[in-house]
């Protein structure tokens, strides 16, 4: 049983694509955050270092999401925009980005596919960016997966410093892994770097590790490190007198190469709490440290922020079919389970709780529209589906998007629910 929950964990939380109910699913997410950053480089959505920014702020930002999934081939549609003033009087950034994500299934240990996106934010200067990144993703276990990602940026600055107007294309490389460890922890880790620097990585690779505790109710502590490190090399010419050659040195003096070596250490730390079904609330801090041989202190920066987050899934595609969304609750080891539902007939629980023996157990209308039954279960992960029977007709309910299922090999869908 334990592995089987494992399994369903993974599926539920580590794919690119959630188990859900149907083919064709949408979603909508909106965050509104507040905070203080004392370098654009810290800021959601940036990556710009620009330490003139060290100012409060706020975000807001709406993303919609488009899944689909049928068979061996899953394909994603992401898009939003971002509005972000300072209360300092600099000038506001806003900007949209977007991208599609098509992914293959080789078999069932190797998935390829690709990225492709465009990225527009505008403030004191103008910032587009357009990438497409293939990818293969390896899974060697059930709880572990491997990603290999290389592919191309393009970058244009309108605008820049003293009005400068940027081109420049960037390949680049990733390999990261993604890994559940016991039913909570979840521990990420990946190194990047430039096509250009090979083979003298050390010239611009840069890693991060993060890892995750998911508690029962939903809640999030996240802790995450990362370090960049950039070498780059020039020459000198060394004036050590005039004269060809003799005792006054070589015509016009030595020729030196010196290096300069810039690391950039960041650590974050972020909570979030399910305030309700749909919506969460989250606090992070964020700290970075500049070091370089060319200087001889470090520069340290810092951002904090706090905010909710707004997640809905309409069910846009369902073509008028009824839909239901159970809530579980617990009180000790009773588990509660209700569903809203308009309509005849009486609703039945059928799975793994009674062995899948028909009609099941019933559930009694508990108020207008809502009807309710209460089990004792053991830890474990359990699958189940709500039948309707109306006189001599028999009908199984389709679930909503909210609902994390998975396929029953008969061309329906069983939801899930995980008992620790």
């Amino acid at each position: 049983m334990k592995s089987k929950v494992l399994t369903m964990l993974f599926i539920a939380y580590l794919l690119p694509f959630p188990a859900l109910s149907q083919d064709l699913q949408t979603s909508v997410t909106s965050e509104f955050r507040v905070g203080y950053s004392s370098n654009t480089y810290l800021n959601p959505f940036f990556s710009e270092w620009d330490r003139t920014y060290n100012s409060g702020y706020g975000l807001a930002a709406t993303f919609g999401q488009l899944f689909w999934d049928k068979n061996r081939h899953k394909f994603e549609l992401n898009g939003g925009y971002v509005f972000e003033p300072f209360f300092t009087g600099q000038s506001t950034w806003h900007g949209h980005l977007a991208y599609a994500r098509y992914i293959g299934q080789i078999s069932s240990k190797l998935h390829a596919g690709f990225n492709i996106g465009t990225s527009g934010f505008q403030s004191d200067f103008d910032r587009n960016l357009h990438w497409v990144q293939p990818y293969i993703t390896w899974f060697p276990s059930s709880f572990t997966s491997l990603h290999f990602k290389a592919g191309s940026n393009f970058r244009e600055y309108v605008g820049f410093q003293d009005s400068l107007n940027i081109n420049n294309r960037l390949d680049s490389y990733a390999l990261e892994m993604e890994s559940w460890i016991g039913f909570r922890w979840q521990l990420k880790g990946g190194i990047y770097g430039n096509f250009e620097n090979l083979p003298a990585i050390q010239n611009g690779i840069s890693t991060s590790f993060s890892l995750r505790h998911l508690f029962v109710n939903g809640s999030r502590i996240t802790s995450e490190l990362q370090f960049i490190n950039y070498s780059s090399e020039f020459t000198t010419t060394v004036d050590e007198g005039g004269g060809p050659g003799g005792p006054f040195g070589p015509p016009g003096g030595t020729t030196e190469t010196q290096s300069i070596n810039d690391q950039i250490w960041r650590i974050k730390l972020e909570g979030s709490y399910p305030v309700s079904n749909n919506t969460s609330a989250f606090i992070s801090a964020e700290r970075s440290l500049y070091e370089s041989s060319s200087i001889n202190d470090g520069i340290g920066d810092f951002q904090i922020s706090g905010g909710v987050r707004f997640s809905l899934t309409p069910n846009l595609f369902t073509s008028g079919k009824r839909t239901i969304e159970p809530i579980w609750t617990e009180d000790t080891d009773q588990y509660t389970l209700r569903i809203k539902y308009r309509g005849s007939g009486n609703l039945f629980l059928v799975g793994d709780f009674n062995d899948w023996e028909m009609p099941g157990i019933p559930l009694r209308e508990e108020s207008k529209n809502t009807y309710k039954t209460v089990l004792k279960m053991e830890p474990g992960l359990y699958e189940y589906r709500i039948l309707v029977i109306n006189g001599s007709d028999e009908k199984w309910l389709e679930f909503s998007n909210n609902t994390s299922t998975v396929k029953d090999g008969f061309g329906g869908t069983n939801a899930l629910k995980i008992i620790e």
